[in-house]
């Protein structure tokens, strides 16, 4: 199967999913104006857990590349979380919130635990099975992301807004870059990476749900 082909299919089988992260009640809690102080802060605090182990996670990934094609693709990866990493840390200071160990902060387990995965990938994924993964997630995230910071300035005066442009799209340069490790993917590669492009989208949604959840 070429790999776009391949893309494309993931993409149907997990449109019913994509389609609630996308149409999450908290996006449209922020357009309308509703959403809370507080739960815009944790997304904040989860954040700031997220990209720290995110980034480190993405270093051990790119420890482990073997062609020029999966190191291209890792450090795009690498090098927009590290700019995202310091738009946040931007955004914490207009909130008020103190830039310390991530740890530290009020971190909600069912919020991070997209993070943790990528932590697995990182070390046991093979490099096609992690490009099919993120390139599976990255757009519903940004799309998702994008939304939020454009609510969060319409609505709540908030300046800061670096972080949320950090994911937006379009990803055309990091697909065609993801396409290219995926390229000569095995079958068994083939049923696995699906598996983990399900996995990590079922942990997207749960971030949602679970920043949702504080009030």
């Amino acid at each position: 199967m070429e790999p776009r082909e391949l893309l494309e299919s993931i993409r149907k089988a997990l449109e019913p999913l994509n389609e609630v992260i996308i149409n999450h009640p908290m996006i449209r809690d922020a357009e309308d104006g509703r959403l809370s102080m507080n739960t815009i802060k944790a997304f904040v605090m989860n954040q700031w857990y997220i990209v720290n182990y995110d980034l480190r996670s993405l270093a051990i990934a790119l420890g482990r590349t073997r062609s020029t094609a999966e190191l291209e693709f890792m450090k795009m990866l690498l090098d927009g979380d590290y700019n995202a990493l310091h738009e946040l840390m931007k955004l914490m200071r207009e909130l008020g919130i103190e830039i310390k160990d991530p740890l530290t902060l009020d971190i909600i387990p069912e919020a991070v635990q997209y993070t943790h995965y990528l932590a697995w990938l990182s070390n046991y994924a093979s490099m096609p099975e992690f490009a099919l993964a993120i390139i599976v997630n990255m757009p519903v995230w940004g799309q998702n992301v994008v939304r939020l910071g454009n609510a969060l300035r319409s609505k709540y005066g908030i300046r800061e807004g670096g972080f949320f442009e950090a994911f937006r799209g379009p990803f055309t340069e990091l697909e065609n870059k993801a396409l290219e490790v995926i390229r000569g993917i095995d079958d068994q590669s083939i049923i696995r990476a699906k598996n983990m492009a399900y996995i990590i989208q079922n942990y997207e949604k749960m971030f949602w749900d679970a920043i949702y959840s504080v009030r």
